[in-house]
Parts: structure tokens; sequence; C-alpha cells
């Protein structure tokens, strides 16, 4: 008899047991909201305060149980999870800008141009790509900038259009400088747009070589004639 019992007990324990591992199914009731079941490495179920929701997680940490308690490194793809209302993100091939909005990543850009998508702690930077001055872009880029396919050109987002922000007429015109783009403006020709600089002058020589250019008012202007002028590292030559 007491065999038997047990056995009996032994099975009721076991049978408590594998309820309490069991896995939540998504779609089915929860009460803790923001609770996370691993129900792999890549995936798990989370609780958004009536149902289990299925979710994807990323990185080399991905889902993870200790003591219990699971985290998920949420994947940031667009219609995925995400629990930073108003975080801007790029997915991880960095061609998309996302931003999360209703505990969801929505697309917010295509990042087509040469330094695609770069984010840290300031936020989320798109190169756009645009093709030329005036394309659209989004409040969420505002400040963002982009070369022109040609690489002759620097435009800015601002105000919701694409404008030109300087003529890169150097030698190595517009190009990406790690996680930047870079404007050479060492030369220009007077009446062209350049980046006026927040303190101290900036010069160029003009295309002819004939005179030395400073930038006024967003501007370049002449500053003085010259028997030649010459692009030197960093400075301007005027002879």
């Amino acid at each position: 008899m007491r065999t038997r019992n047990a056995i009996v007990l032994a099975v009721v324990s076991l049978s408590i047991a594998l309820v309490a591992c069991s896995k939540p199914k998504e779609g089915t009731p929860c009460k803790k909201a923001g609770e996370v079941k691993c129900l792999d490495k890549k995936s798990a179920v989370l609780c958004d305060g009536t149902t289990w929701t299925k979710v994807a997680c990323e990185g080399v940490t991905g889902c993870m149980s200790v003591a219990g308690d699971a985290s998920c490194t949420y994947a940031k793809e667009v219609g995925g999870y995400c629990d930073k209302e108003g975080e801007p993100q790029c997915t991880p091939d960095h061609k998309k800008m996302i931003k999360c909005e209703n505990k969801h990543w929505k697309l917010v850009n295509e990042c087509k141009g040469a330094l695609g998508c770069v984010a840290n702690v300031n936020g989320a930077k798109c190169d756009l790509g645009a093709t030329s001055e005036g394309s659209e872009c989004t409040a969420d880029n505002e400040g963002n900038a982009s070369c022109t396919p040609d690489k002759k050109n620097l435009l800015l987002c601002k105000a919701g259009k694409m404008v030109l922000a300087a003529k890169c007429k150097g030698m190595h015109g517009c190009r990406q400088m790690g996680t930047k783009l870079e404007c050479d403006e060492t030369i220009g020709d007077v009446a062209d747009i350049c980046e006026q600089p927040s303190s101290g002058d900036k010069y160029a020589c003009s295309a002819d070589k004939k005179m030395r250019l400073v930038c006024k008012g967003g501007k370049w202007a002449k500053d003085r004639d010259c028997k030649r002028c010459n692009v030197m590292p960093g400075s301007i030559d005027c002879s």
C-alpha cells in the first residue's frame, strides 16, 4: 500500500513539474504584462497584458532564461515588437531606418545612400541617397545628409525636402568617411553655396586657381587675387 501511494505521489509530482515547465502558447491568456518566456534561442512569447504574443529575438544573447526569468533582445525588423516608444533605430542590414510606435517597429525611410543607416546613443541617421534637390524626406530625418549620385553635391533634409547644402567641387567630391559624409569644398566659384562654419573663416580656391574664396553668409565670395591658388593639406595657399 505504501509503495502504491508513493508511486501515485511521484506521478502527481511529475505532472505538476511538467505543467510548470510547459511553454505558453501564442494567443493564450496571460496576466503579467511584460513577462517573457523563451520558446527557443531566437524566439519568445511576451505577455501584452492579456495574451501571449510571439516575438523574434536577435543577437548573441537572443532569448535567455536565468533562474526562471527570461529576457529577449527584440529583433529590429519592420512590424517586430519594441518597448521604447519613439526610439529611432536601424535594421541589422543598415538599409532601413525604423521607429518604435505603438510597441511595433514602423518603417521611416529606406536608406539607399552609401552611408546607409547608422544608429548611436544620439539616435539614428539615414543616408537617403536622394537623387536630386527637392526630393521629399520625413521629419524623423530632419538634418540628415545625402550625397547626390554624381557625388558633386551635398543635400540636407530640411522641412520635408532635400535642399542643397554645399557644392563639392574639390578632388574628392561628396564621399563617405567612416560614419559621416564629407563634402570637398576646396574648389568653388563665386556665389556657389558653401557650408558656413560655426566659427572662423573657411577658404577655397576658385576653379581657375586665380582667386582665394571665403565662405560668407553661406556663399563663396572673393577674398583676394592670387598668382596661383593651391589646395594644400589642411590649408589654401594663395601666392
